[in-house]
């Protein structure tokens, strides 16, 4: 795996991104997408991209341009992201297969990109809220984002993963998608990893995480 520090221009702005990309031919690339106050270092956006490059998929971290402090809102993750996905898409090294990994607040986040970026093959949603959730009160305007619906229009493969002590998103949620995407006839399999929490500790069961996501991925752009 080699790392890659790349530019995402977003807005008049350079966003600090790495690519973590694998050894020998791509298979395509993800953009993975940290939680609201997270950060691209944390250990599962880290693990979760090492384990795709480790599989063949590049995977590109970066910080939301409002992350530090968090006041990063939808629609400024949003363009964000299709600023990560410009960058994957141009890359040389690169064929033109994509996927979006989403962790929490990133996970609604790449819902809706999934939703409406034709060009996804595989979207990735962990821990991700279906729907307005107390702790995530600094989000705007959050009556006028529909998530689930917008993912319903998905052509990609949607993974969802949540772990089993989850106390900030509740599984229910997980289930609203997943009921949504069976009306929509939208593949998707939802995956419990016993033990984890919502960042997905301990080691061990952050282990589990990335390989269900990592396999996901790699499957749904066409690895045996």
């Amino acid at each position: 795996m080699t790392l890659q520090r790349l530019a995402i221009r977003v807005s008049d702005v350079d966003l600090d991104g790495v690519l973590h990309l694998p050894t020998g031919e791509a298979l395509g690339g993800a953009a993975v997408l940290h939680g609201f106050g997270g950060a691209p270092d944390q250990p599962h956006i880290v693990a979760t991209c090492e384990a795709l490059a480790g599989a063949g998929v590049a995977a590109l971290r970066f910080a939301y341009r409002d992350h530090d402090p968090p006041h990063m809102t939808l629609a400024s993750a949003l363009a964000d992201t299709a600023g990560a996905i410009r960058v994957l898409k141009a890359h040389p090294e690169l064929p033109e297969r994509l996927a979006v990994v989403g962790f929490s607040f990133g996970g609604t986040v790449a819902a809706i990109a999934a939703g409406r970026d034709s060009r996804m093959r595989a979207a990735v949603l962990a821990a991700a809220p279906a729907l307005a959730q107390p702790q995530f009160s600094a989000w705007t305007n959050e009556g006028t984002w529909k998530p689930i619906a917008e993912l319903s229009r998905t052509r990609a493969r949607v993974l969802l993963v949540w772990g089993s002590r989850d106390t900030q998103v509740p599984f229910a949620d997980a289930e609203r998608y997943a009921a949504v995407l069976s009306q929509a006839r939208v593949t998707h399999r939802t995956v419990t990893i016993d033990g984890a929490d919502h960042d997905f500790e301990p080691a061990a069961a952050r282990a589990r995480m990335t390989e269900a996501v990592s396999a996901w991925v790699a499957e749904s752009f066409g690895r045996a």
